[in-house]
């Protein structure tokens, strides 16, 4: 079960991402057109979480997404000025990367963190060399805003991303060429309101599964291979077919837990503010509701969460600037 670990405000209407660096010692949240930079110290009872230092990025728009590179050496930031920037945390400004036509959405390294991917509302994928900061590739992916991506640490051959146009597609990350589609089948398309916008997608991290959310908050694992979906979880009405479609794209995530890795937990926000937690062999029952995070997020849509399976901790970050950690442990 997860406890309460550290709970802090940021600043109101302005904190919008929060990433845990990949060895767990460090938090990096946006604030509008800067990072925070904050240094986590795990003393086994307690959390200490801690103002480090502040990166002024080159950006000229709000920052839209973050993401540490593999040895947490670097930070990319992806904004709304239709720009990348990747800062060196020890030695600043790096690469200003330029292509986009619209705004940059989200942000993936590949594991061996010489490439990085990038999604946007212009609705292509871009793959940047890091090291010179050059563009190798165009990816035209959908009709619609591309709005998520996501390569399994485990198997970085395929590139998986969620669109507005309520598809997810499988794509070769070497040659970019599309390998599946998936759909919603009978209920990707509402009757009267179009398709159901997709709002997340991770690969699990043996890349044969998908984690998707869309903007009515429901969340399904679909089987790569197989192409279908295999597990559904709900924090709505589960017996609703038709659902309203959310005002916020509130975020969800893959944990998995230290001690049992293999059986990962599904995490996801909703727009009252709190996490909802299931197992994902056991999709009709919760696990654990974070109540506290409802009195702690004051009912605002949680819009970004990240995991960090090495210490055991999840980040959760709300629309009102409220930070929180929690430890996922026996109690």
């Amino acid at each position: 079960m997860f406890s309460l670990q550290k709970e802090w405000q940021i600043d109101t209407a302005t904190a919008s991402t929060a990433k845990i660096s990949p060895n767990g010692e460090f938090l990096a949240i946006i604030r509008n057109l800067t990072i925070l930079i904050y240094s986590i110290t795990d003393n086994n009872d307690t959390v200490d979480v801690i103002p480090l230092t502040e990166i002024i990025t080159t950006h000229t728009a709000p920052i839209s997404d973050l993401v540490w590179s593999p040895d947490g050496q670097c930070i990319a930031s992806a904004s709304d000025d239709y720009s990348i920037v990747i800062t060196h945390c020890h030695y600043g400004h790096l690469h200003k990367l330029r292509g986009h036509t619209a705004p940059v959405t989200n942000l993936t390294y590949n594991p061996r963190g010489n490439l990085l991917y990038s999604s946007s509302m212009d609705e292509s994928i871009k793959v940047w060399d890091v090291l010179n900061g050059t563009l190798l590739k165009t990816i035209s992916a959908h009709s619609e805003s591309v709005v998520s991506i996501s390569m399994s640490p485990g198997d970085p051959t395929v590139l998986c991303s969620g669109s507005y146009d309520g598809l997810i597609r499988l794509f070769d990350s070497q040659t970019g060429h599309c390998l599946k589609t998936l759909t919603y089948d009978k209920d990707w398309k509402k009757e009267n309101d179009g398709v159901i916008p997709i709002v997340k997608v991770e690969v699990a991290y043996n890349g044969k599964y998908i984690l998707v959310k869309s903007l009515d908050g429901v969340m399904k694992i679909w089987d790569c291979a197989r192409g279908d979906v295999i597990r559904i979880f709900d924090t709505t009405c589960p017996e609703t077919i038709h659902k309203p479609l959310l005002k916020h794209s509130t975020d969800c995530r893959l944990f998995y837990p230290r001690d049992t890795p293999r059986e990962p937990l599904v995490v996801s926000g909703d727009e009252d503010g709190l996490v909802h937690c299931w197992q994902c062999n056991k999709p009709g029952q919760e696990l654990q509701t974070l109540q506290d995070v409802g009195q702690l997020h004051k009912g605002s849509p949680i819009m970004s969460i990240d995991t960090n399976s090495q210490l055991n901790f999840i980040c959760v970050l709300s629309m009102n600037g409220t930070c929180s950690i929690w430890k996922w442990g026996d109690k």
